[in-house]
């Protein structure tokens, strides 16, 4: 067996090393200092960061509905004439505003503001809530149980202060489903 040269071996790790380097190098970031400005009037959410001042402001992009179904049936007909049924919901999901950039309950404050004052930040569905319906001959009807909620397209933009003046320090698209405190049934065809 035939040992590696040295230099074979010192150059196959300054190459690997030549590589990894330059893709920490190129690798983008939301992250970038912008130019020093005076501060935008609008800026909410000031926090220390450090040494440092930094606010978040929080833009709405888009907004639509949406329905989380957490629990759901079907009930099919295959006699002649209508039959009534009746579904219960046996199953619970939670759904919860996130956000990675930012505070949770900030992107939820401004979600009601801008997008519904329905959303809130965590919402369970409940258990135990019945639907009944009349199902026609040779149907089925699909029954869900959830909760109304909104995706919501929107960007955080991070500001530091530099005395009286401020600095963009950072703009971070994002998505999140807002949840409502709306939630119930939804019946359609199959």
């Amino acid at each position: 067996m035939r040992t590696p040269r040295p230099t074979r071996l010192g150059a196959y790790f300054a190459v690997v090393g030549l590589a990894v380097a330059s893709l920490v190098v190129v690798a983008p970031t939301a992250a970038h200092a912008g130019a020093i400005v005076a501060c935008p009037t609008d800026l909410q959410y000031w926090n220390r960061y450090g040494s440092q001042w930094e606010a978040h402001r929080y833009r709405i992009v888009s907004s639509t509905p949406v329905f989380l179904a957490s629990d759901g049936r079907a009930v099919s007909n295959g006699l002649s004439y209508p039959v009534s049924a009746t579904v219960t919901a046996t199953q619970t999901r939670t759904h919860q505003v996130t956000t990675s950039v930012g505070v949770a309950t900030q992107l939820t404050e401004q979600l009601t503001i801008n997008v519904s004052t329905q959303i809130v930040q965590i919402r369970s569905t409940a258990i135990g809530v019945s639907t009944s319906f009349e199902v026609q001959p040779y149907q089925t009807v699909y029954a869900d149980y959830g909760v109304h909620a909104y995706q919501v397209s929107y960007y955080v933009e991070k500001w530091r202060a530099r005395g009286s003046l401020c600095e963009e320090w950072g703009y971070y698209p994002s998505t999140v489903t807002a949840p409502t405190y709306i939630e119930g049934w939804q019946l359609r065809l199959g």
